[in-house]
This record gives C-alpha cells, sequence and structure tokens, in this order.
C-alpha cells in the first residue's frame, strides 16, 4: 500500500498511472475502499482550447462522458486533476486558472450522484518544478516535487511499468517497425497462403505445435533473450490463426508468465504485417486490461482496428473495456474462477 501525501505529489503520480505524461487533459480518479480514498479507475480525456467559439458545449459533453465512465467504478468520491499550460480564458483575470468551468462541470455532475470531489487540482504539466493550484476555496497552491522522486512512482517504475513522454509515444511503442522487413514477410505470409513455402517461410503447425512454438516465445521472452526473425514470426502469426492456440495465447495473458507474454504480444504488433498484426495486438490490450492499464489497451486496440477493421476478437476486448470490469474480474473470468455475471456476458 502506497500513500500520497499530498496535492502535487498526487498529480505526480498521473503519468505512473496512465502510462504517459497527459498534456491538455482532463482526469478524473475515482477514490473508494473502507477510507474512501484509495484511488480507482482513472480516466483521461482531451481539452478542448478554452478560445473554442464551442467551449460551453465540448465542456458539458466532456465532463458528462468522463463522469459516466469513472461512476462505472461505484466511487465513494473522486479527484478532478486539469492538466493544462493554456492562459486564463479571454475576459477572466490573468490570475484565473484554466478551465475552471470544466472543473465546475464536472463537479456537479458527480455530486448529482451523490459522489464528493475530495479534490480538484490545476496542473500546467505533471513534470518537476511545474505549478498547481486547487481549483477549490482552500486556494492551495505549490510547485510539483520530480515524479521520479516520489516513493509512488519509483516503486511503479521498479515494478516494470514503462512511463511514455506524451501519448504519441505510446503510440509510437506498438507502431510498425521496420517498413522493408514487414513488407518482407508480408510477402512470404502471402506465398504461403498461396502454398509456396520456401526456406525460411512459415511453418504450418498444428495445435499442440503452434501452443508449443507460443510457449517457447514466452520462455525466451521472460528470459530476456526474445528475438523475432521472419521465420518465427510467421510461424507464430500462423500458429495464432488456430483456435486451440488463440485460447491458449488468451490464458497466458492472465498466467504466472503474463509479464513476458505482453512483452511477445508487443513485439509481434510491431513485427507483423496487417491485417494480422490485430491478432497480438489485441492480445497486448486484453494484458494491458488485466495490468488496469487502459491507456495501453486503448492504444494497442486502435492499432488491431486499424490493421483490421471488425477483427472480431479486438471487438470483444473493446467491448470488455467499455463495460468496465475490474481486472479481477476478467482475470477470473479467463481462468475459469467464476462464471460470466451480466456485465461480463454484455462485455462478451
Amino acid at each position: 500500500m502506497l500513500r500520497i501525501s499530498d496535492q502535487g505529489e498526487l498529480v505526480a503520480a498521473i503519468p505512473a498511472m496512465l502510462g504517459f505524461h497527459p498534456r491538455e487533459s482532463l482526469v478524473l480518479m475515482a477514490t473508494g475502499g473502507r477510507s474512501g480514498r484509495r484511488i480507482g479507475l482513472t480516466l483521461r480525456i482531451d481539452l478542448p482550447p478554452p478560445d473554442h467559439p464551442e467551449y460551453a458545449e465540448h465542456t458539458e459533453l466532456i465532463a458528462g462522458s468522463v463522469t459516466r465512465g469513472v461512476l462505472l467504478d461505484e466511487p465513494a468520491g473522486a479527484i478532478c486533476v486539469v492538466v493544462s499550460g493554456a492562459s486564463a480564458p479571454p475576459g477572466r483575470p490573468p490570475g484565473e486558472l484554466p478551465h475552471r468551468p470544466l472543473a465546475a462541470r464536472v463537479g456537479r455532475e458527480l455530486e448529482q450522484h451523490a459522489v464528493p470531489v475530495l479534490a480538484s487540482i490545476w496542473a500546467e504539466r505533471t513534470a518537476g518544478g511545474a505549478r498547481w493550484a486547487c481549483y477549490q476555496p482552500c486556494g492551495c497552491a505549490g510547485t510539483m516535487p520530480d515524479p521520479a522522486a516520489t516513493t509512488f512512482v519509483a516503486t511503479v517504475v521498479a515494478d516494470g511499468r514503462v512511463v511514455h513522454a506524451d501519448r504519441a509515444e505510446l503510440v509510437a511503442s506498438v507502431a510498425p517497425a521496420d517498413s522493408a522487413r514487414i513488407r518482407r514477410r508480408e510477402e512470404q505470409l502471402i506465398r504461403a497462403t498461396e502454398g509456396e513455402i520456401g526456406d525460411g517461410g512459415p511453418v504450418v503447425l498444428d495445435a499442440p505445435a503452434g501452443i508449443e512454438a507460443l510457449d517457447a516465445a514466452i520462455a525466451d521472452a521472460a528470459d530476456g533473450r526474445l528475438t523475432l526473425p521472419d521465420a518465427r514470426v510467421l510461424a507464430l502469426v500462423t500458429a495464432l490463426g488456430i483456435d486451440e492456440v488463440r485460447a491458449c495465447a488468451l490464458r497466458r495473458c492472465a498466467g504466472p508468465h503474463a509479464a513476458a507474454a505482453e512483452q511477445l504480444w508487443a513485439a509481434l504488433a510491431r513485427e507483423t504485417p496487417d491485417p494480422e498484426s490485430a491478432g497480438p495486438a489485441a492480445l497486448l490490450a486484453m494484458s494491458a486490461l488485466l495490468r488496469g492499464d487502459g491507456a495501453l489497451a486503448n492504444v494497442a486496440l486502435d492499432r488491431a482496428e486499424q490493421a483490421w477493421p471488425g477483427h472480431a476478437f479486438a471487438a470483444l476486448v473493446r467491448r470488455a473495456a467499455g463495460a468496465g470490469l475490474r481486472p479481477s474480474q476478467i482475470r477470473a473470468t479467463l481462468l475459469g474462477e467464476k462464471p460470466l455475471g451480466d456485465a461480463d456476458r454484455d462485455a462478451r
């Protein structure tokens, strides 16, 4: 159990929770537990420019959307953080905090659902030395600590969480790799489909051989020696086309080697030609959901849907993400430890 002592440290923790440093964003955190102050579901959404002619309408839509999302966690309370380097809105005093109407709107939305706002904070950035201030009457203000120096962030990073500079860097982490290498593998897959399998081409696997290849790759990832030459990539993507292997891969997302499996899915999402890359990208999204990493899950799902619009498994994972299921619920379902409840069934 890690404790956050003040508002500045709370804002500094946001990049570790999201997986990247947000910019021009509204972040809303549910709180719960016995104390009512344990941080739960954390959501982020882009902010509209304060000088946009339809700012008021955008504010209402954003506040309603993010509030509905965080209510899925059945919170005892909530924390609202606006990350924005924008200046005060036109017509307001120079010292006025940006996006105050949005913060107030979020507060009203939450109060309508009997959810108290524990803190409502503005921060110009989530980096060390940035300014923060409370929208609330207390008028608290200060500067951000270096996130890496806080106990929370240091512990999360030591546990293997990667914090990206921004969302664009997170998107790049699942983007296709070297284009020439991808084209070469695409041509090999086409030849394999036409029955022209030459040296180094994909091996046509049955389910047991496919599961063996999958587990060998996960073991290599766990040992830090994963390599993905053409033949292995094509063999693995061929194996993932077999129902039994795909079901096994899904269980590996929640097994004892889940971290190594996630590393393999991320590498395959980068190294596999479209549309076949949709499979490992969707598995990466599932692994991310099981860790509570919604940002990576959404980025991986976007990658899967771009590679293969209408991909059935990606659509299933998207519904699970949208249903607000807790990681423990998804994990128990994957491992067969509990039957599907109504929410799980809707997501499925």
